[in-house]
């Protein structure tokens, strides 16, 4: 009798891919993930000391670097607003990111002075309400009109937080207060001051009260990490570590 047919083989089973063995192996939006719990100052020395954590993957125009994302993650967890752009005076988003990591610990969100408080939304908008004058006296007795809210002095009195439309656009970061002027820090490190301008307190060269936001030209070339201020004297520290006072030194608050 004939020879029986061999049985077919058996179908090989289908490739897989083998399990990725090194962190660089994962996908670039899974490897942020894992990344963005990192402490901002670990996010840091990988982006320093490890290239590799550095790059995209090899198309011509690849995405963003998983640190990079990483600190994306993390701000829009906070809510934050990332302009679209890199901001001027900045060299990379990794050094802009973590910046606002500094900023982003949700202590400057929102102060107040004599008359007035200040709140800086999720998205980066300064709002004010209360007096917008200082209580100061002319000598006819008229009401000195400073600018508190920095709503162009249209309003003696707001009765509920509105958004200040000079700084709309400016993604403002944090607000600091004294008695009777205001320090607005954006998230490019600019600084803008308004309200009362006794003694120096708006560091623009003079004692003018201010209505609306204006940028210091003094910090002009300095981007501001943090603003903080006193009953007239205004403190501003760079990201660079540098430390800029101004306003009143009658008892040496100005160092």
């Amino acid at each position: 009798p004939p020879a029986a047919a061999a049985p077919p083989a058996a179908a090989a089973p289908p490739a897989t891919a083998a399990p990725p063995r090194l962190l660089l192996d994962l996908p670039l939006d899974v490897l942020a993930l894992v990344l963005s719990p990192l402490p901002p100052n670990e996010l840091a020395n990988l982006g320093r000391v490890s290239r590799a954590f550095h790059r995209g993957p090899p198309p011509q125009q690849p995405p963003p670097p998983a640190v990079e994302l990483a600190l994306r993650l993390r701000a829009e967890e906070r809510g934050e607003a990332l302009p679209a752009h890199l901001p001027p005076g900045e060299r990379s988003w990794l050094q802009h990111l973590l910046a606002l990591e500094a900023l982003g610990d949700g202590s400057g969100a929102l102060d107040g002075g004599a008359f007035f408080s200040c709140f800086v939304s999720p998205e980066g908008e300064l709002l004010t309400c209360g007096d917008d004058h200082a209580g100061l006296l002319e000598v006819d007795g008229a009401e000195w009109p400073s600018g508190l809210l920095g709503q162009g002095g249209g309003e003696p009195q707001v009765w509920v937080p509105t958004p200040v439309k000079p700084l709309q656009g400016a993604c403002v970061h944090a607000v600091a207060c004294g008695e009777q002027h205001t320090l607005a820090l954006t998230a490019a490190g600019a600084v803008y001051s308004f309200g009362g301008g006794r003694r120096g307190a708006l560091g623009h060269g003079g004692t003018s009260d201010v209505l609306s936001p204006r940028r210091i030209d003094g910090l002009a070339s300095v981007r501001a990490a943090s603003v903080a201020a006193g009953a007239y004297h205004s403190l501003v520290v760079s990201r660079d570590g540098g430390l800029f006072t101004f306003g009143s030194d009658e008892h040496g608050q100005l160092g």
